[in-house]
């Protein structure tokens, strides 16, 4: 199976430090200056970032498990057990808790919350620029999952690509891609195939050792935020029929910062170890901090003042965030991975009760 990759880990603290930095901005935008200012490059970019890192290990993923099980439909099953568990039962219970907390306004939570359940909120919040959407600061995060959860649908297909076709397929979305306008909110935009494909062909290169990825040079973390900070100004100026544009050169941003980072060195001290251990945790993270981020914003700084409910917003981020992986992610995850074993294994337990009744 693939280890770790440690710099990938402190990739995965840098785009979930972007995207609350920008919720926070969204949320306070109209009660600090400092928000307001925050809110000109759009940090949302952070969840490309986090879309190009899940294409390349959907892709590292699925070719493990089919390679253990040895038999193409076997690993396929194995790897959607693996993600089901791993993804759905804590985005599940956090949906739950925001259901039972009456989070979301009582006009539109079921809405939301259904389809943050059922992993269409994309399609959801894409009608947010003809509608009126529902309580965005409780559910819209929800998109970009239900987003990585439509490309489990069409990733087995890579597998079935061979050499550098899978490179080539992304690319070839990149060309369409750029040339669609896809302004902020529209159903196009909240899909991002661009993102994900990149990140799956560059597993598939990686896998193969093409000769070409010798030549890319190394990245450091600086580097990578700098990059991300360039990525956050082509989104905000992603309007108009060149919006489809500046998402490809997004993607493509977020693409060379992965395979940069992959041949560069962890962070050292206690600066790396932090943002590594951040990095472990930052699905958790990205479940639990819109919602308190909204809370605050909404109800809590009107009494305590902005600087007061954004100290309080991020101590409760912190405090439901190791609440949440220690009770619910990685006990998910380490059920989804037994299982896929099993299931990439052959040990089912019912295929073995009925061969010890035989």
């Amino acid at each position: 199976m693939t280890e770790r990759i440690e710099t990938l880990d402190e990739l995965r603290a840098l785009a979930i430090g972007a995207v609350m930095l920008s919720h926070f901005a969204v949320a306070f935008g109209s009660q600090s200056i400092v928000a307001f200012w925050l809110n000109l490059p759009d940090l949302s970019v952070g969840v490309d970032l986090f879309f190009v890192i899940s294409g390349f290990l959907i892709f590292q993923n699925l070719a493990d498990l089919t390679d253990k099980a040895c038999d193409f439909t076997r690993g396929i099953a194995a790897f959607y057990a693996r993600r089901l568990t791993r993804i759905a039962l804590p985005a599940w219970a956090i949906v739950a808790a925001i259901a039972m907390a009456d989070l979301a306004r009582p006009a539109s939570n079921a809405t939301d919350l259904w389809t943050a359940a059922a992993f269409v909120a994309n399609v959801h919040w894409a009608r947010c620029e003809i509608v009126r959407c529902g309580d965005a600061l409780a559910t819209s995060h929800f998109w970009s999952l239900a987003s990585e959860a439509q490309f489990y649908l069409v990733a087995p297909a890579l597998l079935l690509a061979r050499g550098p076709a899978p490179l080539y397929a992304a690319i070839a979305a990149i060309l369409l891609l750029a040339l669609i306008p896809r302004p902020h909110g529209s159903l196009l935009w909240a899909l991002r195939p661009d993102a994900l494909l990149l990140g799956a062909a560059l597993a598939s290169e990686v896998r193969r050792s093409a000769a070409w990825l010798v030549k890319a040079p190394p990245v450091t973390a600086g580097m990578a935020a700098w990059w991300i900070l360039v990525a956050s100004m082509l989104a905000r100026i992603a309007i108009g029929p060149f919006s489809g544009l500046a998402w490809a050169h997004v993607a493509l941003i977020g693409a060379g910062v992965l395979l940069g980072r992959l041949k560069g060195t962890p962070i050292g001290g206690y600066v790396g170890e932090a943002m590594r251990t951040v990095g472990r945790a930052s699905f958790s993270v990205y479940l639990v901090h819109l919602p308190l981020i909204g809370v605050a914003a909404e109800s809590v700084a009107t009494r305590i003042g902005v600087p007061a409910a954004v100290l309080g917003a991020l101590a409760a981020i912190a405090a439901a965030t190791m609440v949440i992986e220690f009770a619910i992610v990685r006990p998910a995850a380490q059920l989804g991975r037994a299982w896929s074993v099993r299931i990439a294994s052959n040990h089912s337990p019912i295929r073995s009760s009925l061969l010890k009744i035989g």
